[in-house]
């Protein structure tokens, strides 16, 4: 119920641009010379300064925390003094005294504006904006027409000036796959490298695989998200479900800030709201067991991190969309943007012994715990830079 509340009052604020200004203005300050070097080149890291709060070391909600730390220290290892600033707002930091301009937002886009003569490297940890944008935006359509419920609270769009960044940085750096990249080159960004995320990993993963009963978990499916429920296709899985009541699903994520999308919905009574849980509890660990699937039948995303969590900590097979940038290889379900699609994979699955589920679910935990690692992550970026910077 706390959880709910906080993030009820977060949702107001975002909404209230006064309110943002001055809850900014007090805990989200510009990180000036964040290791406290001498070097005399600099970078300006436009993300969240938010990451980067003392108390807020052991934060384990997204990756994206840790993968933060690890863009600040590859930087002051390169011999540059760190800069940090939130890609909300636009910086009064001069920015025409950095050397490099690295990140995502409207600081990126007023540098391209001001034609400062730094490198630009947007980072995205998503799709294309516009891509983005347009995807959400089209499921919103498409959910008014079935529902006439305009649910605006559910969507995942972007400020045009992000997308004008993406298109007009000197390089890019996105989460994701070839499907990913193809995002940017379709909006004219010219030079786009590809990045695996990491993912928080439990201690008792491989255990948790080797425990588990296809037996009794092969008609249970966890859908596992953040917010923009609809975004993420949750409508969809929910139809789909209420045509198999046989089946069972169960939704993780910050739900009760989207009642009213769920209540149009109306949940049949084979799907579980759990809201949101935490990756290091025994509730996660006990949905880990109890479901041999994870569902996201998402319209864009980078690489789905709640994907590759679910997958690597516990050995659940993935139903996802090519949208979801995960590369399922023969150890997964394709689907497309419809709950005809989840359906087929359903049945398709029913044809399948529980001792091949199992194999194939071990062997793609087994692929995702060593792909996905913080060490790659780090090696990856590094040697991206690296090459950005010697071409610029």
């Amino acid at each position: 119920m706390l959880q709910s509340l906080k993030i009820n009052l977060k949702n107001k604020v975002k909404k209230n641009p006064s309110l943002i200004r001055c809850y900014e203005l007090f805990f989200h300050r510009d990180l000036k010379n964040f290791y406290n070097s001498g070097f005399s080149k600099r970078v300006l890291i436009s993300y969240s300064t938010y990451h980067f709060k003392a108390g807020n070391s052991g934060y384990s909600k997204h990756s994206n925390y840790q993968e933060s730390k690890v863009i600040a220290g590859i930087f002051h290892g390169l011999g540059y003094q760190v800069d940090i600033t939130n890609n909300n707002r636009l910086t009064k930091l001069p920015l025409n005294s950095y050397d490099i301009i690295f990140g995502e937002g409207l600081p990126l886009y007023q540098a391209i504006e001001n034609e400062t003569k730094s490198t630009k490297i947007y980072y995205g940890t998503g799709s294309h904006p516009y891509h983005c944008s347009q995807q959400s935006i089209s499921r919103l359509i498409d959910f008014y027409r079935q529902k006439r419920f305009l649910a605006t609270g559910s969507l995942r769009t972007n400020d045009y000036r992000w997308g004008v960044a993406a298109s007009l940085a000197d390089a890019v750096i996105c989460i994701g796959n070839d499907v990913t990249k193809s995002t940017f080159k379709e909006q004219g960004a010219l030079s786009v490298y590809t990045l695996d995320p990491s993912f928080h990993a439990r201690d008792d993963a491989l255990t948790i695989g080797q425990s588990k009963d296809f037996d009794t978990c092969r008609r249970s499916v966890l859908w596992f998200g953040s917010y923009g429920l609809l975004h993420k296709g949750l409508d969809l899985a929910v139809e789909a479900f209420r045509e198999n009541p046989s089946w069972t699903l169960h939704i993780c994520g910050y739900t009760e800030a989207e009642k009213e999308l769920l209540d149009a919905i109306s949940l049949p009574k084979n799907v579980v709201v759990h809201g949101f849980v935490n990756i290091f509890s025994e509730e996660f660990r006990s949905l880990c067991l109890d479901c041999g699937f994870v569902l996201l039948p998402s319209c864009s995303e980078g690489l789905a991190t709640a994907v590759i969590t679910c997958v690597a900590n516990g050995a659940m097979l993935p139903i996802v969309t090519k949208e979801c940038g995960f590369d399922i290889g023969d150890n997964g379900f394709k689907i497309e943007l419809s709950k005809f699609s989840i359906t087929r994979v359903l049945h398709e699955v029913d044809k399948l012994e529980s001792r091949v589920l199992k194999s194939k679910a071990l062997a793609i935990q087994a692929d995702t715990l060593e792909r996905y690692s913080l060490v790659n992550y780090k090696t990856s970026l590094l040697n991206s830079i690296r090459d950005i910077l010697d071409e610029c």
